[in-house]
């Protein structure tokens, strides 16, 4: 017999199942008594993954960083170094260690059982706003776009799969903020969500910037911000940026400022929906169109 769905599952035409009980997750008093960000996560992540999920060379990635700290000292890695990885890994053999007395086991099980939950407390109520010194910025979710070139012959190793990848580009940044105070009601409501996707939108003109100081090649990005489950978009372009483009590059001591520049054009971004609301939907399938023209990989 086939799992009973739920009747707003079935009746539902716009949010998928995984996407309603990802919401229900978030907005869940029990799980998500302090509104934390990160459990808006898992409803975007399914939102998103669905977008690109038959366009073979998208792919969803996590926090990603669109500007690097500077570089560790790590050597870069050829792609002739080291093996193959095998398919399955044995473990080696445990050794035999001498067994400690059982209150020394006691206490270190109680020291580690404490560790856990600081480490969980640091989890929790962390925030995922970078430091004003931080070198590096990270975007909650993008789309990456990916072009490869076939490489069936037998003497390359198998780690690739039969494909080299020789780009990947920023196509779209997504930043995720908490829902409002679940207190909230009516024009308070309104206007506090408003001011959160605003927030997401302040944080993506940055991350904009960075993407095309690292790519000049690239003529725009969509940006997506979202509070809970409310959203908005746009297509940003260098000239919509150009001064946080200015701030970003003045960090360098090397940098040369350009002479006047003209004021930086307004970005359209347009109305905030609910994720569940049919033009949401009509908006994702927009995007969804314009996602599937970047084409498929490149084969030689």
């Amino acid at each position: 017999m086939p799992p009973r769905i739920p009747p707003a599952a079935r009746n539902n035409a716009v949010v998928q199942y995984k996407a309603i009980l990802a919401t229900s997750l978030a907005f869940s008093r029990t799980l998500n008594s302090r509104n934390v960000e990160y459990l808006w996560y898992p409803l975007w992540n399914q939102i998103l993954y669905e977008l690109v999920a038959d366009i073979p060379n998208l792919v969803l990635a996590p926090q990603f960083p669109v500007w690097f700290v500077p570089d560790d000292d790590e050597d870069d890695e050829d792609e002739n170094d080291g093996d193959d990885p095998e398919e399955i890994i044995q473990p080696p053999e445990e050794q035999p260690t001498k067994e400690a007395p059982e209150n020394q086991n006691n206490q270190n099980e109680h020291e580690d059982d404490e560790a856990a939950e600081a480490a969980a407390g640091d989890i929790s109520f962390a925030s995922t706003v970078p430091q004003k010194n931080a070198e590096g910025v990270i975007v909650d979710f993008v789309i990456l776009h990916l072009k490869a070139v076939a490489q069936p012959q037998p003497e390359l190793k198998t780690r690739y799969g039969g494909w080299r990848i020789t780009a990947a580009s920023v196509g779209v940044l997504i930043e995720v903020k908490r829902f409002v105070s679940r207190s909230l009601a009516g024009e308070n409501q309104t206007t506090e969500i408003l001011s959160r996707i605003m927030e997401a939108c302040s944080d993506l003109i940055d991350q904009a910037a960075c993407v095309f100081l690292r790519n000049p090649n690239t003529d725009s990005v969509l940006a997506i911000a979202t509070a809970g489950p409310y959203w908005r978009g746009a297509t940003i372009r260098p000239i919509n940026v150009r001064k946080a483009m200015h701030r970003i590059s003045a960090k360098d001591p090397s940098y040369q400022a350009p002479g006047e520049q003209s004021p930086d054009k307004n970005i359209h971004w347009n109305d905030i929906l609910r994720v569940d609301h049919p033009r949401s939907r009509d908006r994702l399938q927009t995007i969804y169109r314009s996602l599937k023209k970047m084409g498929v990989m490149d084969v030689v």
